[in-house]
């Protein structure tokens, strides 16, 4: 039978990863679970400047997370929770200088060294740490993979979701607000070469997958929800100015205090001059998978 597969590089993501892994079993039931845990050398857009004070506040070794060891802790309990999926934590270490999408094509590909043989026609979701499906999308999800062919799979399109569970950037939410297509994004290969997978691997920047069929899956992309400790470090790792970040962070304190029912669009970035670009975050009333609901982001 064909092994379910779900890798993913993570650094710095317990806080959203605790509540990723139900979801995952409710929603793929996977064979495996893969998290490589482990900091991109020059982060996740190949620009983060990783210097002494960098690795000093966000990293236990210069390698691992500052909360790698309540990581361990979540994973022994999941192994305990779901011993029918072999959960795996393995500490990732990047060779010096490597970007963003070779230090993911790594992260997505080292079955062999974890002892996993991959075979023809296994199905392999090359995730990130925080992205979510509704659980009652188990059976779309199925009926996907039923269609696929080795060398094929298949794209969903991404929400990205900004301080709460009601806004949005309103760049993401045109399939919704606007009925036009979306960004799509992968979310599953079905193995048949390793040139074929390493290819859309290495797309993990430009996000273009024209070798994948587009769905209509919905993907829950919690990108910005990032409590206390972990919004500094988004801000540390992307590279951006100061006057940007300061711009962002009103926008998000304005999306915290409508939490009290106001329903306007936010400006989260005020120097893009196109409303219909990512100058905005959109309200948005939609139904949210049932784990995340325990996240410090979701507003009660």
């Amino acid at each position: 039978m064909n092994k379910k597969i779900v890798i993913s590089p993570v650094f710095c993501e317990t806080h959203l990863i605790k509540l990723q892994i139900p979801n995952i079993i409710d929603t793929i039931n996977p064979d495996y679970i893969i998290y490589n845990e482990g900091m991109f050398p020059k982060g996740p857009e190949s620009s983060t400047t990783v210097n002494d004070e960098f690795i000093t506040n966000y990293t236990l070794d210069g390698k691992r997370g500052f909360d790698y060891e309540e990581l361990k802790e979540v994973i022994v309990e999941a192994q305990k929770k779901y011993p029918n999926t072999k959960i795996i934590l393995n500490e990732m270490n990047y060779p010096d200088g490597l970007d963003a999408p070779n230090c993911y094509r790594l992260a997505c590909s080292n079955f062999k060294e974890l002892g996993i043989d991959v075979e023809s026609g296994d199905y392999i979701f090359p995730y990130e740490g925080d992205v979510f499906h509704l659980e009652t999308a188990k059976g779309e999800i199925d009926g996907y993979l039923e269609q696929l062919q080795p060398d094929t799979g298949f794209t969903s399109t991404w929400i990205d979701f900004v301080e709460s569970q009601n806004y949005c950037e309103r760049s993401t939410l045109k399939p919704l607000i606007e009925k036009i297509e979306g960004r799509h994004r992968r979310i599953c290969v079905r193995f048949g070469t390793w040139d074929f997978y390493n290819g859309v691997l290495l797309n993990f920047m430009t996000q273009k997958y024209p070798m994948l069929y587009p769905t209509d899956l919905i993907t829950y992309h919690y990108c910005w929800w990032r409590p206390g400790k972990y919004k500094q470090l988004r801000y540390d790792q992307l590279n951006r100015t100061k006057k940007y970040w300061e711009d962002f962070d009103r926008g998000m304190l304005e999306i915290r205090t409508n939490g009290n029912g106001v329903k306007v669009d936010v400006i989260l970035r005020p120097d893009r001059s196109d409303d219909k670009t990512s100058k905005w975050a959109s309200y948005i009333e939609i139904e949210h998978p049932e784990s995340i609901k325990e996240h410090p982001n979701y507003i009660k």
